[in-house]
């Protein structure tokens, strides 16, 4: 009997324990809108957040040692994880609209009300867009074009045997110079070092990114409990700068990994392909957040 290519690995217990951790924020969000910061938040709140960190770090770990060090997977593997992530991204796709949508209803309900309703409601001074918020944006803008770089990095890292090596001229696409310099050839540590320099870059500008957007809470004239427009803008911020933070923990993982030569020759890089894109979703969210919550939300109080 033929191999079909699948790879049935052993059971574990994250799904159901990250499950069982979800649910708990669930309820501790829910103890937050309806209670306050009561003691039984705090309790809900350590107990689900340390269960969850402890569940992502084993079940991520495990994988890692699935696919690289065991070598349980298979070309037929690997799609079925690029897959399940693609939906994990459209589904993400679909929280942060229904997110940016409720901004949207509330904004234009209270638009449509001539001469009663405003928005921003009158008493709120909404940050200017052409301050912090300009500059969060130009970081992640940026910051997409660094991952991308790491991305190809790792590409061509993947490609590459220890033993094997590249002229440089032929990366430039052009004729073999004269030069000797560009007729020097690179090898896996090329793109080694450079995928560990580019990824540095990216992890910086997100880090830069959380600082100044707590800076920005810090400084906000309004808080979560001033109706629906502080509700709304410090749900939606709030909800994505979580995902820059952790699309920030991912890159941080796979720096360590290219390090540790996880990405070498023939190795699957499906970490580096998941972070990348990943960062990518949240830049793109961060440009609709951008238009709609702060440049549009800003207008009505100019």
């Amino acid at each position: 009997m033929g191999r079909p290519g699948f790879q049935f690995l052993g059971p574990g217990p994250w799904p159901f324990a990250a499950a069982t951790s979800f649910l708990g924020l669930c309820a501790t969000f829910f103890f937050f809108v309806c209670s306050g910061p009561i003691w039984v938040f705090w309790i809900s709140f350590f107990f689900s957040f340390g269960l969850g960190v402890f569940i992502m770090s084993n079940w991520g770990s495990d994988v890692v040692k699935e696919s690289t060090f065991l070598g349980q997977w298979s070309s037929y593997f690997f799609r079925v994880y690029a897959w399940g992530f693609r939906f994990f991204i459209f589904f993400e796709v679909f929280f942060f609209a229904g997110l940016i949508g409720s901004f949207v209803y509330c904004a234009v309900g209270e638009s449509s009300i001539h001469g009663v309703g405003f928005w921003p409601p009158r008493g709120i001074k909404p940050l200017n867009p052409g301050k912090m918020a300009l500059l969060n944006t130009a970081i992640l803008i940026g910051s997409s074009f660094t991952a991308n770089w790491a991305f190809w990095c790792v590409k061509c890292h993947n490609l590459l045997n220890f033993n094997m090596g590249v002229p440089l001229w032929e990366l430039t696409g052009g004729k073999k110079p004269a030069s000797d310099k560009l007729s020097e050839s690179v090898d896996t540590f090329y793109y080694q070092s450079r995928g560990l320099l580019a990824l540095e870059i990216t992890i910086f500008l997100g880090v830069c990114f959380t600082i100044l957007q707590a800076m920005e809470y810090y400084w906000a004239s309004y808080s979560f409990a001033d109706g629906v427009f502080g509700s709304t803008f410090f749900l939606l911020t709030g909800f994505h700068g979580l995902h820059v933070i952790i699309g920030t923990i991912f890159l941080i993982v796979c720096w360590f990994r290219l390090l540790y030569f996880h990405f070498s020759f023939n190795h699957f890089y499906f970490g580096m392909w998941a972070a990348v894109w990943y960062w990518h979703f949240v830049d793109a969210v961060w440009v609709v957040v951008y238009s709609l919550v702060y440049i549009w939300g800003y207008w009505g109080y100019v």
